[in-house]
Parts: C-alpha cells; sequence; structure tokens
C-alpha cells in the first residue's frame, strides 16, 4: 500500500527549493526540527510507527488517510520541509479530510489558514494553489493527484530566517475593528540610485524603488510581504513579458531584504531592482507582484508597473 506513494512523493518534492531555516516552534513545526511523531496531530490520529525512505516520513492515521513528513536531509532530526496529508480518493470524506488538514495546518504554522472546501483536489490533474504565503514559515498551501491519491501540503518557506506566529483567525463581527483589512490603492512614488531621485527604474543601476500601500487595516497587523516582478520589453509592436526568477520578502520578525515603513494605514516597501541593459533586448517596464499576508490569516495581493529608462 506504502509503494504507491512513492510516485507521487516525487510529484510533490519537485515544488521544493532547498535554503536555510532557523529552528523555532513558535509558529508551528513546519521548518523546524521538532518531532512530528509526537506532536498533538499524532496523538489525536493514533499514527503508526513510520515508513520511512531517506527524507521522507508516512505515518498512517487512523481516519485511513495518511500523513507525509518531509525534512531537509535523512536526519531523523532534520528540519521539515513539506507537511502533507495523502487521501485515498477511492475513501474520501470530505468533512474528514478537511478536518484533518485543519489540524495538520495547525501543527506545521499554528493555526488553520486555509478553511475552504477541499472537494476541488479530489480529481485534480495538476498543481492546485489554494493559498499563496499563508505564514512567514509557509510559502503555500496546495494539492496534487497522482493516480488514485491527493495530497494536500504545505510547503516551507525556506528563505525566511525568523518568523512569529500568526494571530489565530477570529470569526467575523460587525464591528469595523474585526473586519479583514482592505487595500485601497498603491504606486510606485520614487527609485534611489546613482542617478539621484527619479520615478523610474535606471536601466543598468541598481535602484531603492519605493512601493507605498495605503490600507483599512481594521486592526490587523502585517506579518509578511513577498514580491515577484517581471520584465515588459517589445517584439518589433507587440510587448512581451518574461517572469523573473526568486523573490524579494519581508517579515515582520525579521529576515528578509525588503524594508517597511509604515504610517498608520501607509505601508512603504523598498524593493532592491536592477534591470542590466541587454543589446538584443530593450525592457521597458517591471512589474512588481506582491502578496501582503496579515495577522488573521488574509492574503491581498498587488501588481504595480513602475517604468524603465
Amino acid at each position: 500500500m506504502l509503494n504507491s506513494s512513492r510516485p507521487f512523493v516525487g510529484l510533490l518534492l519537485a515544488a521544493l527549493s532547498s535554503a536555510a531555516l532557523s529552528t523555532t516552534s513558535a509558529a508551528g513545526i513546519l521548518g523546524t526540527r521538532d518531532s512530528f511523531y509526537n506532536s498533538a496531530f499524532c496523538r489525536q490520529y493514533s499514527c503508526s510507527e513510520p515508513y520511512r525512505n531517506g527524507q521522507n516520513w508516512i505515518y498512517n492515521l487512523d481516519t485511513g488517510d495518511r500523513a507525509f513528513i518531509r525534512r531537509e536531509n535523512d536526519d531523523a532530526q532534520g528540519r521539515i520541509e513539506l507537511m502533507a496529508i495523502f487521501i485515498d480518493e477511492d475513501a474520501f470524506h470530505a468533512d474528514t479530510d478537511r478536518a484533518t488538514f485543519a489540524d495538520l495546518q495547525r501543527t506545521a504554522i499554528g493555526y488553520s489558514a486555509f478553511t475552504g472546501r477541499i472537494e476541488p483536489c479530489y480529481g485534480a490533474t495538476s498543481e492546485r494553489i489554494l493559498s499563496s504565503y499563508p505564514a512567514p514559515n509557509a510559502r503555500s498551501i496546495l494539492c496534487v493527484r497522482d493516480g488514485g491519491l491527493t495530497a494536500v501540503a504545505l510547503l516551507a518557506d525556506l528563505t525566511y530566517t525568523n518568523y512569529s506566529a500568526p494571530a489565530p483567525a477570529r470569526p467575523a463581527a460587525t464591528s469595523t475593528n474585526n473586519a479583514a483589512p482592505k487595500l485601497l490603492d498603491w504606486a510606485f512614488t520614487s527609485c534611489r540610485s546613482n542617478r539621484g531621485v527619479t520615478a523610474y527604474l535606471p536601466l543598468g543601476e541598481g535602484a531603492a524603488c519605493t512601493l507605498r500601500v495605503n490600507t483599512v487595516p481594521n486592526g490587523r497587523r502585517l506579518i509578511s510581504a513577498s514580491f515577484e516582478y517581471e520584465l515588459e520589453y517589445y517584439v518589433g509592436s507587440v510587448t512581451a513579458k518574461i517572469r523573473i526568477p526568486g523573490r524579494d520578502t519581508y517579515a515582520a520578525g525579521g529576515g528578509g531584504n525588503i524594508k517597511l515603513t509604515q504610517q498608520g494605514g501607509s505601508l512603504s516597501f523598498t524593493l532592491p531592482l536592477n534591470v542590466r541593459a541587454r543589446a538584443d533586448r530593450r525592457y521597458v517596464r517591471v512589474g512588481a507582484i506582491g502578496t501582503l499576508v496579515f495577522d488573521d490569516g488574509t492574503s491581498k495581493r498587488v501588481y504595480e508597473p513602475l517604468d524603465i529608462r
């Protein structure tokens, strides 16, 4: 039975990258060296002795599902890079699977970030992202299917070196103070480089560019942010785009390479940008794609282009 999960394990692990993460249990055990077998989750679900294959550990649960843990190396105390629930689609039960995964999230990141329907994962033919950056130590929550198995997984965000646990999500209320945060508008305000202060990104110059995001926080606190980028250039009279690998990050508990200045509901992110000049391609704009995560588990996205000259 366990052998049938091995190809599926490989599909999941293709999404992982390796980097360093400090040991802490404040936000759950994802990214730490803590024992999963001795966790409250395993006590609740009567985890079996694990089947181990190198970095991978599989535990049978009393629900019929299986828990999957990947550590950074073959060491039994290696840091945890991935945590997942394997679901046998021939015997799935949505309510049970959803509750089991909610409990796994609490063990992994300290609270249940994804509380939506899990049914779209069943029968999915490709990777499906359920939530991006749900916590400072988690890159994403996703589901993947291979054969008759579905996994709902949390991937560690190994770029963060220090983080704190987000506050548990609270039920919605009519009071403004308990409402979800809102983003009003956002725009680049300036770039500082060797050319001085400009309203654009100088081509071939490293610059610190400020993106201001105006919010109605409703009592919520920003706990993390990440930015990815795409470049625009012309091919004849048509605009083409290319995604830049990597991203810049901010974490309230420390770590990351983005500076944040906050005044009330105004968040000013200083992004380190540098687009080199190329003889075969003229870049005209860079687009910043941001994900902001607040302490109630809310995730907000922004996209803002900046001219390159």
